[in-house]
């Protein structure tokens, strides 16, 4: 099992995504390139849920889960569209210098090719 970065947070998005209905969207968190690159630096996923109520940008933090494949501490930010919205407009702004990166896949698309 492939144990870089890049394929723990693809993994991780589309289990995400399988046991979250309500998600539509998951983008990965970036921190700066420096951080980025250090191994103890958590995998961010930004998590946008029809199911969520609008409390702001609320990290919730879990630790590495080897069994599953997840090899890096993770942290999930969950929130509405419109909350989305105001983070790309910059109108919210995520915690520690974090910003967008790429938007995952589903698990359907993954298989797809991301099409």
């Amino acid at each position: 099992m492939d144990s870089s970065k890049d394929a723990v947070v693809l993994r991780l998005a589309q289990a995400h995504f399988s046991v979250e209905p309500g998600i539509t969207q998951i983008v990965q968190l970036l921190a700066d390139a420096e951080r980025e690159s250090d191994p103890k630096e958590p995998v961010k996923l930004l998590e946008v849920n029809e199911n969520t109520t609008a409390d702001g940008i609320r990290p919730v933090f879990f630790g590495p889960h080897s069994a599953s494949g997840i090899y890096y501490p993770s942290v999930i930010v969950e929130v509405t569209a419109e909350e989305f919205e105001a983070i790309r407009h910059g109108s919210l702004k995520l915690p520690n210098n974090w910003s967008l990166g790429q938007e995952l896949p589903r698990p359907e698309m993954a298989a797809a090719g991301g099409k």
